[in-house]
């Protein structure tokens, strides 16, 4: 049994509406847009809060949430909150420092209402200048999008933060990504509202989408590139970057224990074929506990608490030294964080089933 099982909370994540983008780099995965009716929504959290156990144990607390991927992204954004406030347990709706750029970008009353929500920034993605994160979110015009929303956020008193995925498709912009910062002043118009602008540079994490983007991961080579005065302003310099792979090696060949993934938050989501995943690692079909028309609710609490999927039992069965031997590199110098690097090797097993 899941060691990690706690039958008095769980969150569920429903995806009503999908998502605007289809980025490149997405853990989730590629997954279709649907439509999922606030009838079927709460048929959905009734069949979690009625569940019990074979000692007619049932979950004590839930969060329901009505996105998966980008929050408000229907037009009824408004009464999907009020709606997630009313299915949860008392205290238990939650709003993240999440927002949808593009829904920002189109709808000039959305950061005023966001504005009157916990919390108060905003997370804001780029890949670099224009052509590359319109190429990676894989929608003409995205780029304009995130400074619309950038601008809208700060009007309403949101601190927006600036996450860049760094890749060596970007390398050589990088000065005047820097210097774009520096023209909008993002710095001194959120010290007017009473922030602090962020701004922090990671790679993507090689599971789901982001595994098929692992050819220009960046190496040790590329770091000569980042310009100093970028490393300076960011929040972590370039520690999230990680280490190159083939040091990481050395420590991980000899670790006889499993990944051990986990979530900081239980939470499972369903997708808009009513797939169930566990949050613990990407939406791919080595980690889908059933489907909640084909298998009911029952078969599907039963092989998360139980672990029974084949993912699931490899996260705790196979050594990572195993993993490590197997799809590791020792000469590769590309830079992971130990666990996206783990993560990696997790992909790459359930990619040989």
């Amino acid at each position: 049994m899941n060691k990690h099982w706690d039958i008095s909370y769980l969150a569920i994540s429903v995806d009503m509406a999908g998502c605007p983008n289809r980025c490149r780099h997405c853990w989730i995965g590629n997954h279709r847009n649907g439509n999922i009716g606030i009838e079927q929504f709460k048929n959905i959290v009734a069949l979690f809060k009625n569940w019990q156990d074979e000692n007619g144990i049932g979950i004590k607390e839930f969060t329901f949430l009505s996105w998966w991927r980008e929050p408000d992204y229907r037009g009824d954004y408004r009464e999907l909150w009020a709606l997630e406030q009313q299915l949860s347990s008392p205290g238990r709706a939650e709003r993240f420092e999440l927002l949808s750029t593009w829904r920002l970008a189109r709808d000039k009353s959305y950061a005023f209402w966001a504005a009157t929500l916990p919390p108060k920034a905003c997370q804001i993605t780029f890949f670099g200048m224009e052509d590359n994160t319109d190429w990676f979110m894989r929608r003409k015009g995205a780029f304009c999008d995130q400074l619309i929303a950038t601008d809208r956020l700060i009007d309403a008193g949101i601190t927006p933060r600036w996450q860049l995925f760094l890749t060596k498709r970007c390398l050589h912009e990088l000065g005047d990504f820097l210097r774009f910062i520096y023209d909008l002043k993002l710095h001194k118009r959120c010290e007017e509202i009473g922030g602090k602008f962020e701004i922090f540079i990671g790679g993507m994490s090689p599971k789901g989408s982001g595994y098929e983007l692992d050819n220009i991961r960046v190496d040790v080579s590329d770091l000569y590139q980042i310009p100093e005065e970028l490393i300076s302003i960011c929040r972590e310099g370039i520690n999230m970057l990680g280490h190159p792979e083939c040091t990481l090696i050395d420590d991980l060949r000899n670790n006889y224990n499993p990944p051990g993934i986990c979530a900081n938050i239980p939470c499972l989501s369903v997708n808009a074929d009513y797939d169930v995943y566990p949050n613990i690692a990407e939406a791919a079909e080595w980690w889908r506990l059933g489907n909640l028309r084909a298998d009911g609710i029952d078969k599907i609490l039963k092989a998360y608490r139980n672990e029974t999927t084949p993912g699931m039992k490899a996260n705790r069965t196979i050594p990572l030294a195993e993993l490590s031997k197997r799809y590791g590199d020792p000469y590769s110098k590309k830079l992971y964080d130990k666990s996206d690097l783990v993560r990696r090797f997790m992909h790459q097993w359930g990619k040989s089933l």
